[in-house]
């Protein structure tokens, strides 16, 4: 059975899943069907991503340390992978509906990558105990179906 996955690992593949999409979309546009243009369309918004989160946390630990506070070093970083899936998507949007025939759908994604990890990197810190908390109350409540059903 497969591992059931956390909203971090399901946000990476929904970042590389938009990225690719938008690589084949825009890829096919210039020279007909093509799969050939998956590759760079996710790595280039992966990428994005990942400079985002190193930006947004980078720019977390300057406002942190002026304010006399110690550095924030992040351990799950779920805050700027869910921040770079939700930008990567709204990147994409943005540009299909800004764009008169739908080019650079790339840079739609790889934009908005950038910038929905630099921001979801910031509230970093509060993002993972509230998913844990929800976690184990759904975990509960599984538990006390299961106990009502037997």
């Amino acid at each position: 059975m497969l591992p059931k996955l956390d909203i971090k690992e399901k946000s990476f593949h929904g970042t590389l899943a938009i990225g690719g999409i938008a690589g084949i979309v825009e890829g096919s546009m210039r020279y007909g069907f093509t799969l050939h243009t998956v590759f760079p369309g996710m790595m280039l918004t992966l990428i994005a991503a990942f400079l985002g989160g190193f930006s947004g946390f980078i720019l977390k630990d300057i406002s942190r340390t002026m304010r006399g506070m110690k550095p924030y070093r992040g351990v799950n970083n779920d805050g700027w992978m869910m921040g770079a899936f939700m930008g990567t998507l709204v990147g994409t949007l943005f540009q299909v509906a800004g764009s008169t025939n739908g080019a650079n759908l790339v840079i739609g994604s790889i934009s908005g990558a950038y910038f929905g990890a630099m921001a979801g990197a910031f509230p970093d810190e509060f993002i993972t105990p509230i998913l844990k908390l929800m976690h184990a109350e759904q975990t509960a409540n599984l538990l006390s179906r299961k106990e009502r059903s037997v």
